[in-house]
């Protein structure tokens, strides 16, 4: 599980660099924020 989150947060924010709209790469920022809290909730576990 933990593999998958590292690599969808990875991905989001590859693909937030590459975002051509300011909309667009700050969804994507706030997904990967996202991905990275859950990420953190499970390195405390």
């Amino acid at each position: 599980m933990r593999k998958k989150i590292v690599k969808k947060y990875a991905d989001l924010i590859l693909q937030a660099n590459n975002a051509t709209g300011r909309k667009e790469a700050v969804g994507l920022i706030h997904k990967a924020a996202k991905l990275k809290t859950k990420l953190d909730s499970y390195e405390m576990m």
